[in-house]
């Protein structure tokens, strides 16, 4: 009876371990913001229908607009997004698995968030001081999403952090105009694709297989390299080729020829 009571208490150790596993898994992270309804709540509910990948339910408060992006080998949903459309308020709830980078999954949420903001511009409005703080602060993420790998990359920061000054600027004019404030969104949001693309393809080739690329063109080419040749072939910017080329002189991989 005692070990059978200890296996019991084990298995129920395994439940609990997997189910603390499985939580982990998944990070809920989230804003809000002020907002109000600009006319009936069926108004609002039709234009999100308008979305078949929307799931939308009404509640006491307004409407829920839930974005299923993925679900796990028990069809329990891990990656997704809902939008609370409140009469007081819009509230953004999202989550984040494991070896995901979190300030590029709020890059890719707050797209999706101005893109839903497009679709019911007409039924539901938000506070315009806070779209704008959001933004600046999305803005503030990307440039701390970036690597000392990338001076490239740092350069085009600073030139971000100029732009975001010249964007405070214009503030007071943003709040005047609901025509100007759509038009700047629609630029910042424009901006955040472009940041995120070339991101995406600077990181698209790994370490592995840069050096794997570098060996095979230098023994096509009688042991030698033109780096700025190679950095156009496969896009990958000359300081990042450098430093691959230094890893693997310092390894043995390579001789340097003076």
């Amino acid at each position: 009876m005692v070990r059978i009571g200890k296996r019991e208490s084990r298995k129920k150790s395994r439940i609990a371990s997997k189910e603390k596993e499985r939580i982990k898994e998944s990070i809920v992270d989230g804003f809000e913001m002020k907002g109000q309804f600009s006319g009936k709540k069926k108004d609002l509910f039709d234009s999100l229908s308008k979305l078949t990948f929307l799931e939308i339910a009404e509640r006491t408060e307004g409407l829920v607009a839930i974005n299923v992006e993925s679900r796990d080998i028990r069809k329990r949903p891990l990656l997704f997004s809902i939008i609370y459309f409140d009469t007081d308020r819009i509230k953004v709830l999202y989550s984040c698995v494991a070896g995901m980078s979190p300030k590029k999954r709020r890059l890719d949420i707050l797209s999706y968030f101005l893109n839903i903001l497009t679709v019911v511009g007409d039924n539901y409005s938000v506070d315009e001081k806070e779209i704008y703080q959001l933004l600046q602060n999305a803005i503030k993420d990307m440039s701390e999403y970036v690597t000392l790998d990338y001076e490239r990359m740092y350069a085009e920061h600073d030139s971000l952090k100029d732009e975001i000054e010249r964007i405070k600027k214009e503030e007071a004019s943003l709040r005047e105009s609901n025509d100007l404030l759509s038009r700047e969104n629609y630029e910042l949001k424009t901006r955040l694709e472009d940041y995120k693309i070339r991101l995406e393809k600077y990181e698209s080739i790994s370490d592995e297989t840069l050096s794997v690329k570098l060996q095979e063109w230098i023994s096509e080419h009688a042991g030698q390299i033109n780096i700025t040749d190679f950095s156009k072939v496969y896009e990958i910017p000359e300081s990042r080729v450098e430093q691959m080329l230094n890893k693997m002189v310092m390894k043995g991989y390579l001789e340097s020829r003076g």
